[in-house]
């Protein structure tokens, strides 16, 4: 499904982009935190943000993370799923690949007192 080279890649603390689709029918992009489990994406985000609520209306979304210096990229395609339960055990993988360790559980218990906190799983149909 993917390269070695795209496999590494995949492993570092690289952002992501996510596109996703406005009403207007233009893109939105973001740059987020990620995590790959070797079959899907996962990212968070907050109910009250814009990407959220195009992603509940339109859950077809891409992906894209480059390596500048090694000329990888990895772009995927396909359907995202929220996930409101189960919310600092899925975002534990993030700020364990994001976050120095002596700040990890900190930034958990912020994410456990955030309501509104939610993770995006990307399924993607197409990886290139």
């Amino acid at each position: 499904m993917i390269s070695e080279q795209q496999a590494t890649l995949l492993a570092q603390p690289k952002i992501a982009v996510i596109g996703v689709n406005r009403t207007s029918g233009a893109p939105q992009l973001t740059a987020v935190w990620f995590a790959w489990d070797g079959k899907d994406f996962f990212f968070s985000t907050s109910k009250d943000r814009a990407k959220y609520v195009n992603i509940k209306r339109n859950p077809a979304i891409s992906l894209l993370i480059e390596d500048t210096a090694t000329f990888t990229t990895v772009v995927a395609y396909g359907q995202a799923e929220i996930i409101e339960h189960n919310v600092v055990e899925l975002t534990r993988p993030i700020i364990e690949k994001y976050v120095p360790e002596a700040q990890r559980e900190d930034m958990l218990k912020s994410v456990a007192n955030d309501p509104n906190r939610v993770i995006v799983v990307l399924h993607p149909e197409k990886i290139i």
